[in-house]
């Protein structure tokens, strides 16, 4: 496999899921590769969802058959949370929406350029598809 661990980072938004979804099929193609879930709140931001998230992304760590676990960052950059825990869990590839919660629609978000810009590793962005591809493609 061309990877062996994969941190996936989610915020409960669309294109985070997309990135659970990308995540997922990795490792089904072979159960040797670990999935690292993380999810980043602002150290101002607990209690407002974010145990909920941990404990949603928890649930997926036992559900894939692949060596899995979560973790909940805290702090005030998420770009360097995400950077910092995929170097400190050594994986090679990090999987992540387009953009997050706050994102503007059709372009990539703060926190994903980001770490596309600073990540020595691989970033596989999963990309929320254009309406008129989307429509296009369920006609077809």
């Amino acid at each position: 496999m061309w990877c062996s661990k994969v941190l996936v980072a989610y915020d409960g938004s669309a294109p985070s899921a997309k990135a659970l979804h990308l995540a997922r099929s990795i490792g089904a193609q072979d159960e040797s590769v670990e999935l690292v879930f993380a999810h980043v709140v602002k150290l101002y931001g607990l209690g407002t969802g974010a145990e909920t998230v941990l404990l949603e992304m928890e649930q997926l760590a036992d559900e894939v058959p692949n060596k899995a676990h979560a973790h909940l960052l805290k702090g005030s950059s998420p770009a360097d949370l995400l950077l910092k825990c995929a170097q400190d869990e050594g994986c090679d590839l990090i999987v992540m929406g387009s953009r997050g919660q706050g994102g503007v629609k059709g372009f990539l978000g703060s926190v994903s350029y980001a770490v596309v810009q600073g990540s020595p590793i691989a970033v596989l962005i999963a990309k929320d598809a254009p309406a008129a591809a989307t429509k296009a493609g369920a006609t077809d």
